[in-house]
């Protein structure tokens, strides 16, 4: 722009200051025109970058629209709504301590609900130990349930019925002989036999055993034999009868001995079962005994052998033999000896009178 020649400075002045705002005016012009063709683009950038919605996309954002419109409308309501009066805000109160209260003693009911829980989950592992336990008892009983019904039912034995019939006095004269029952054994003793093997021996060396001989006015003179010498005699000399030993133990306080006969309990004379043959082993006993003249049996029976005592009282009474019988557990027979010893101690003081011996009988 061509300047005008003026002399005066304020006018040079003022053409200089409207040429810079001129272009200062042209620069911004120049701006904005960039500016709205940048903004243009990324206008036209967007759009094309959009994705046109769908109608259900559409409709959502209608719906989001709409609630949005209903929720400004309740608060703007709620804006104008009137002030609540202090009554009002004492029945919040109240309600809100109500509901505290509520809360707590909701939260103790949770608590008391937590440990309810706690103890129905330990009863129930309890239960489930016991379970266990009852199905390992049930398994057993229905083994033994099993166990059971294969097994046969046993029979129970009949009775055994022992009747003590009317007794009657054994002869002086009798020859007694004595059957031992043991279980299902029956031993006869032969005790006259055995006490005659004895007053033999004692005949046959009544020389080397006498000890001393008493003299008694007007009547026979009464022999005394060692006692040590006559046991210790008899303990070497291995008297039999049959399977049965014979012995003459010592009796040192008293001045008499005893024979004493004693035999195997398991090993006898016959059994119950040979007793149920016609003629077995006890019929021949009976037969022996009854070949004696005035001979008696008295059968010593075991607390365990009444059932075969039975069997062989049946087959003695057939044979017509007497007999008798009384309840004795020893294994041996022991009888005194009609001769005199010397004591060899002292004899012990009586405790007491002295009981009256057994008397046996016959039945």
């Amino acid at each position: 722009m061509a300047r005008r020649k003026n002399n005066n400075e304020q006018g040079v002045s003022m053409d200089s200051l409207m040429d810079a705002l001129t272009n200062v005016v042209a620069v911004l012009i120049v701006i904005l025109i960039l500016l709205q063709c940048d903004v243009q683009n990324q206008v036209e950038k967007l759009l094309n970058d959009l994705k046109p919605a769908s109608t259900e996309e559409i409709a959502a954002a209608q719906m989001q629209k709409q609630n949005l419109i209903t929720q400004i409308k309740s608060k703007t309501d709620l804006l104008g709504a009137p002030e609540p009066t202090p009554e009002q805000f004492g029945k919040i109160e109240a309600d809100l301590m109500l509901l505290e209260k509520s809360l707590k003693k909701h939260d103790t009911s949770l608590m008391e609900l937590a440990n309810l829980r706690k103890k129905v989950e330990e009863q129930k592992s309890l239960v489930g130990v016991e379970q266990k336990k009852t199905d390992a008892i049930l398994v057993e009983i229905a083994r033994i349930k099993a166990l059971l019904d294969q097994t046969p039912i046993p029979k129970a034995p009949s009775p055994t019925v022992v009747r003590i019939p009317n007794s009657r006095p054994i002869p002086e004269s009798a020859e007694l002989f004595y059957c031992f029952i043991i279980n299902d054994q029956a031993h006869l003793v032969d005790a006259p036999a055995a006490k005659k093997m004895i007053m033999k021996e004692m005949k046959d060396h009544e020389r080397d055993l006498l000890r001393s001989i008493n003299k008694v006015p007007k009547k026979p003179d009464v022999k005394i034999f060692d006692q040590e010498k006559t046991v210790t005699h008899f303990a070497q000399s291995n008297l039999k009868i049959r399977n049965y030993n014979i012995t003459v133990p010592y009796n040192k306080p008293w001045p008499v001995l005893y024979m004493r006969i004693t035999f195997d309990p398991k090993k006898g004379d016959a059994s119950l079962a040979d007793m149920e043959q016609p003629k077995g082993r006890f019929h021949n006993v009976c037969n022996y005994v009854r070949s004696v003249p005035r001979s008696v049996i008295i059968f010593k029976v075991h607390t365990n052998g009444f059932a075969t005592y039975l069997k062989a009282r049946e087959i003695a009474d057939s044979l017509n033999i007497p007999c008798g019988w009384e309840v004795d557990n020893n294994p041996y027979y022991q009888e005194r000896l009609d001769f005199k010893v010397n004591n060899l101690e002292q004899p012990p003081k009586p405790t007491g009178p002295s009981k009256p011996g057994l008397t046996r009988k016959l039945d």
